[in-house]
């Protein structure tokens, strides 16, 4: 049976076309710093790039021995009880202590006299202000031009 179907050869070419995109922008990837700022360039509050690049570790040099000898059973073990003793201290110093124990009522004073005279507090003018803890009618406020 013969297809009568186009075969469309678009789509190998479609795929190609964002690759090779990629692929040349990134090739000019590292002019960026030269472009202005708005056309996707590095600000100039940007630190600059060094003149010389940074030295490539040598993979096969030997490494120096240590100087430090590991512990061993003993000390090991010293080193984890500190460690744990410390631990629960902190525990302790982080909870909070019981709240203090209320203070002793004082003692029972002998009577003082009592005043002779007392003066009531003055009452308020309807002009002056209320504070608005106060109850009362507080007058509106005056527009300012």
């Amino acid at each position: 049976m013969i297809s009568n179907a186009r075969h469309t050869r678009l789509a190998p070419r479609a795929a190609f076309v964002p690759l090779a995109l990629v692929l040349v922008l990134s090739a000019c990837s590292s002019t960026f710093d030269a472009l202005p700022e708005k056309m996707g360039g590095l600000p100039d509050s940007a630190p600059r790039r060094s003149a010389e690049p940074l030295p490539f570790p040598n993979v096969y040099q030997v490494r120096p021995t240590r100087e430090a000898k590991p512990l061993d059973d003993t000390e090991q073990k010293k080193l984890e009880s500190e460690l744990t003793t410390l631990r629960e201290q902190q525990k302790q110093l982080a909870t909070s202590p019981p709240p203090p124990a209320p203070p002793p009522p004082p003692p029972p004073a002998a009577k003082k006299a009592a005043p002779t005279k007392t003066t009531a507090p003055a009452k308020k003018k309807q002009n002056d202000a209320v504070v608005p803890e106060q109850k009362g009618i507080a007058p509106p406020p005056k527009m300012v031009n």
